[in-house]
C-alpha cells in the first residue's frame, strides 16, 4: 500500500524535520512562529471564544497556560474535552490544532481546553504528564464555573498529545477513578521502542520517521532511571495493564510510523474488556487530517460522528 491519491498533491507542505541537539530549540521557534501566524488567520470561527487562562502548575512557582475553545453559552451543562497537542513531547503549542479545536467547539456544541505542556528535553518525563494531570485537575475543580458536565469528559491529543492522553488516563484510572469518561487517540504515540528496527529505519515516512522518534523518546525519558523498565505512563504501550480504561476510539493511517503501535493497543484495549473503535486510514501517513484532502475530512467526519455518539449517550 502506498500514500492514497488524495494526499500526493500535497507531499511539500509537510515540513522536513531535522532533529539534533543543537537545532532543536530554533526548530521549536520556527515551527511556533508559523503555528502561530496560520492561527492568527483561521477565518469562519469569529463565533468562537478563543481565550487563554493561567493556573499554577504541578511545579513550585510554575505557571501553567490553558487555551480555552467555547461556543456560545449552553442553558445548561456542556460537554467538556481536554485536549493535549502533538510534536514528539519535544515541539508543539495548544495553536497548532487551533482551527480544529475552534470546529470542535463549534459542531459539537463543547467546552476544550487545550494544555500548553513542559517539552522536553528541558523538562523530561514525568513533567508534561503532571501539567496535564494538572489542567485535568483543574476541569474537575471548576467544573461548575465552566458550565461542563464531567460525567462527559473525553480525553484526547494527536501523536504524542495522544500518548500524553493514553498514559493520563491510566494515572486517572488509579487515582482519579471515574474523571475520563472517553479516550480519543489521534495517531498516538505509544510506544519508546518503535523505530529500532532495520525495517522501520530503512522505511521514508512523511512527516515523522524513525530517526525523529528515537530522538524525541530520548529526549523524553532523558535522565529517568531506567534500570528497571520504562514506566507506562512514560510509554504507555508498556503497561501490564489496560482493563478499567474508558472508551476508546483510535485513529492511525496505514502508512504512518505507529501504525503497528497503535493496532496493537487498540487490540490489547479490547482484550482487557475495554470498548474500543478502531479507525485505520488507508493510505494515510502521520498528520494526514492536517491537510484538506476528502480522505482527511471523512476521517475527521467519523471523528466527530464517535466523539457526538460518546455525548449523546452520556446526555
Amino acid at each position: 500500500m502506498s500514500i492514497h491519491p488524495d494526499l500526493l498533491p500535497f507531499r511539500d507542505q509537510f515540513p522536513a524535520l531535522e532533529l539534533t541537539d543543537e537545532n532543536l530549540v530554533q526548530t521549536r521557534g520556527e515551527l511556533n512562529r508559523m503555528t502561530l501566524e496560520t492561527a492568527a488567520n483561521i477565518e469562519g470561527f469569529d463565533h468562537v471564544e478563543v481565550a487563554d487562562r493561567q493556573i499554577d502548575g504541578p511545579s513550585p512557582g510554575q505557571s501553567l497556560r490553558l487555551r480555552l475553545y467555547s461556543s456560545g453559552d449552553p442553558p445548561g451543562l456542556r460537554p467538556g474535552i481536554l485536549w493535549i497537542h502533538g510534536g514528539g513531547y519535544i515541539l508543539g503549542c495548544p495553536e497548532m490544532d487551533e482551527q480544529l479545536l475552534c470546529r470542535k467547539a463549534d459542531e459539537l456544541g463543547c467546552l476544550v481546553v487545550a494544555v500548553d505542556y513542559r517539552l522536553a528535553p528541558e523538562h523530561p518525563y514525568p513533567a508534561a504528564l503532571d501539567d496535564c494531570d494538572a489542567a485535568l485537575g483543574w476541569i474537575l475543580e471548576n467544573a461548575g464555573e465552566l458550565g461542563v458536565d464531567t460525567n462527559t469528559l473525553v480525553l484526547g491529543g494527536a501523536s504524542a498529545g495522544g500518548g500524553l492522553a493514553a498514559a493520563l488516563a491510566l494515572r486517572a484510572r488509579d487515582q482519579r477513578p471515574g474523571a475520563i469518561a472517553f479516550q480519543c487517540l489521534i495517531y498516538p504515540m505509544l510506544d519508546h521502542r518503535t523505530g529500532g528496527s532495520a525495517s522501520e529505519d530503512a522505511r521514508e515516512y512523511w512527516l515523522w520517521g524513525a530517526d525523529h522518534n528515537r530522538f524525541a523518546w530520548a529526549a523524553y525519558l532523558g535522565p529517568n532511571d531506567l534500570t528497571h523498565g520504562v514506566s507506562p505512563l512514560a510509554s504507555p504501550a508498556a503497561a501490564q495493564r489496560l482493563d478499567g480504561l474508558p472508551p476508546t476510539y483510535v485513529c492511525i493511517g496505514d502508512q504512518d510510523l505507529f501504525y503497528e503501535e497503535d493496532v496493537d493497543y487498540a487490540r490489547r484495549l479490547r482484550d482487557s474488556g475495554v470498548a474500543v473503535e478502531l479507525e485505520v486510514v488507508p493510505g494515510a501517513p502521520h498528520g494526514f487530517d492536517k491537510l484538506p484532502a476528502p480522505l482527511s475530512e471523512q476521517s475527521l467526519q467519523r471523528r466527530f460522528k464517535a466523539l457526538s455518539r460518546h455525548f449523546s449517550a452520556q446526555a
